[in-house]
Order: C-alpha cells, then structure tokens, then sequence
C-alpha cells in the first residue's frame, strides 16, 4: 500500500505509532521523539532486514497516540506490547527477548533487567520493553533519583555506594528502612502513579522542614525537581488508551486557558518565546522557541548571536533579538513572551514599537513564576496547576534550553580558541 499521504499528517512529536496487518491485528508497536521521520524511515530505508521488511510488507493501517514526553512515551509502548502480543515485536529484534524491569520480593528488594520474566509470587515485573538501550537509560535515570541495589548480601560497599547511586541497606536498619522507601517509590514511578508520589514526597519535605532537618529537606526537594523534569507532565499509559486524543486535548485546554488569562481577544495559535543567555556579557546569544498550537515546533525554533553588546544589558539584547526576528518575514506570532521581568517586557515592547509591531506580549519572571502584561501594574499570579501557566512556562523553558545550548557551544569554541 501507498502510506505517502498518511505518513504526512503523523506529528512531529514523541509518541507510539502502531502497525496492523490486512485483518486489523496489530503486528508492531514502536515508539519515538517524532512519530512522523520514524514510521516514514520504514518506507524510505530498502536495507532494513529480511525481518523488517516482512513487517512493511504486511502493514496495512498506521495509527498513533501522542503523548508529552520520551518516559510515557516507553511506560505505553510496553503496555500496548502487553496488552496485543504483536508478532514482530517478538520477532524482529534478531530473535531477542524484550526485556523486564523486575524488583524481587525480598526482605531487601533487588532491581534488575531480565530477558525472560522468570517471576516468584510477589515480585514486581513491568515490561516488555523492545529497546535495550532506552530501558538501561530509563533504570540509569530512576537510580540518579531514587539509588538502588542489584547485589545480594555483598560483604563490603561497591562502586555503586561510592557513587552515591545504592544506600547500602545491609549497612544497617536506619539504611535498610531507607531503602525500602525508594524502592516504593520507583514502584510507583514504573505504575504510572507519578502524582501520588510527588504529592507523598512534598509531603515528606514539608515534614522534614518544620522538624527542622533542612538538609534532608533539601534532598527531597531535589528528587521532587528531578522526577518533575523527567516526567514533563507525565501521566498513566491508560489515559492515553482511554483517550488518544489526550496530547491535543490538553493543548486545546491550555490555549483556551491562556486566552482568558491574558484577555487575548483571540486564541494564540502562534506563540514565540525569547531569552538571552551570556556569561557577564560575553558569548551572548537569543533564542526563539515556537508554540503552535499548544505545541512545540522545534523545527521553527531559531536562534541569535549578540552583535551589539558585549557587556552584561539583557533589555539591549533583548531589543537587538526582537528587531532582528521582525526583521524576517517569517509568520507572524499571536503573542510574545518574554523570558524575564517588568524590565525585560518594558525593553520587548519598546523595540516592537520601534519596528511598529503591535503584537500582544507577556513576560514571565522565574523566581515566583509571575506573568507580567503591558497594561497592568502588578503581575499575574496564578496557581502552580493553572493550564495558562503551564504553557507560559513550557514555553519560556524551551527558549532557555535552546539559549544555553548555544551559549555554551560559543564558550567552548571561544575555549577551544584558546587552548589552540
């Protein structure tokens, strides 16, 4: 069959893609960063193997879910992969097993990769999951967040203690306690329940606090930030089978949100988000990450040496950035924000009327997470839950990654110079 016209309506976004033969059982279920350039490569590539070849010749419907991040993206694969058995996900691996996370039921539980699930009654399996290597990084991840031991009964530490990736819970009971806590709450990370425990551990840091035991505290705050991260709006794999239009239903909410927040007078379909990044002025750049839709485009998103400036003047930059951008004819946005203060937006808006835009624009500020306007004295605050503030800050979060990606790639060179 001819998929050329079905491959360009897939979204460029992480998600599951699945294959279904001519009797509509599915046959393969695979996962990505852009659903679109990977079902596409399967059409592209005449060198896949005798295995994967069989695969496309037999398909004959694709379908997708989307969702908001590579860890959902790995927990609904491999429950999609429990759930239908599909053949060629058995089959064209080179005739290895998907593989298992498994944490054993013993008095000091052991986590573990295993091939073929040889389970006792009371362990914990979750699986398949077709790719090795995503899998190792997912466990390397938890670990970072939650350390864990995969030895049994060692006589002495390990790397892994050294490390500070494995408490050592034969060290002691206050040790072994410990570590049974992290073990539920990997538990729960790998069963979808993300909620649940970052509610749990908040609650945990806010006890810690009052006793007066801040460096614990600290230590807790740091895992609550690290799955955040990691978990970028993560929700159960179920929600996106009850619900696979669950990705551009949010983004839907989250626009009309914005909309009434802001006071647009119309929904923001096109939304650019600046930020300057420099080290004392130096090696400065911009950025501009692009929404549309509710959703990053990162294929749009562009990006800004500092020409002018030289010494540490975010408000110059950010006026140099904003006049060279309209200085393009690319499409126009329908709203601006800007990763900063009153400060920041007073110089954004100066620069716009300059170049006689008149384009409605915001600026986000990080320390309290306030969204100043134009028109308004005192910024906006609004909960931590909020839809509009979760597309703000997804927003200004994608133009300073992509800042200081660049800013750091123009200090190594400018080191790099050096040392040469």
């Amino acid at each position: 069959m001819n998929f050329k016209k079905e491959i360009t309506k897939l979204p460029d976004s992480f998600g599951v893609y699945i294959f279904s033969d001519a009797g509509r059982e599915i046959i393969y279920v695979g996962k990505s960063k852009s659903i679109k350039k990977r079902v596409l490569s399967y059409f592209q590539n005449k060198n896949l193997g005798e295995k994967t070849n069989l695969l496309v010749k037999k398909i004959n419907d694709i379908r997708y879910i989307k969702v908001e991040s590579e860890f959902e993206a790995l927990l609904l694969e491999a429950e999609l992969i429990r759930k239908n058995q599909p053949f060629f996900n058995f089959q064209a691996k080179d005739d290895k097993s998907p593989l298992y996370i498994k944490i054993t039921k013993d008095g000091i539980p052991l986590i573990s990769l295993i091939r073929k699930p040889q389970i006792s009654k009371g362990d914990f399996v979750k699986g398949p999951f077709p790719s090795a290597k995503v899998t190792r990084n997912l466990l390397k991840t938890v670990r970072r967040i939650f350390p864990y031991c995969h030895h049994k009964n060692p006589r002495k530490p390990c790397l892994y203690v050294h490390l500070g990736l494995c408490p050592f819970p034969y060290a002691s009971e206050e040790n072994k306690i410990h570590y049974l806590k992290n073990i539920l709450a990997i538990k729960k990370l790998l069963s979808g329940k993300s909620k649940f425990l970052l509610k749990s551990l908040t609650s945990d840091m806010q006890k810690l606090a009052t006793l007066e035991k801040f460096e614990e505290a600290q230590n807790v705050k740091k895992q609550i930030e690290k799955i955040e991260y990691m978990l970028s709006e993560f929700r159960n794999p179920l929600e996106f089978l009850t619900q696979p239009t669950l990705v551009d239903d949010l983004a839907a909410a989250r626009l009309q949100s914005l909309k009434a927040e802001l006071g647009l007078l119309k929904i923001p379909r096109r939304i650019e988000c600046f930020d300057i990044s420099n080290t004392s002025g130096k090696e400065a750049t911009g950025s501009m990450a692009v929404f549309e839709n509710g959703q990053s485009q990162k294929n749009e998103y562009r990006r800004f040496r500092i020409k002018f400036k030289n010494t540490p003047d975010d408000y110059q930059m950010i006026k140099e950035v904003l006049t060279r951008r309209f200085n393009n004819s690319w499409p126009k946005p329908d709203l601006l924000i800007i990763d900063g203060g009153k400060g920041q937006l007073n110089a954004a808006l100066s620069a716009l009327d300059k170049k006689g835009v008149n384009i409605p624009t915001v600026a986000i500020a990080k320390k309290f997470e306030e969204i100043y306007l134009a028109q308004k004295p005192l910024p906006l605050r609004l909960e931590k839950q909020n839809p509009a503030r979760q597309l703000v800050q997804a927003a200004r979060d994608e133009a300073h990654r992509f800042a200081l990606s660049y800013h750091r790639l123009l200090r190594s060179r400018k080191l790099y110079e050096k040392i040469a």
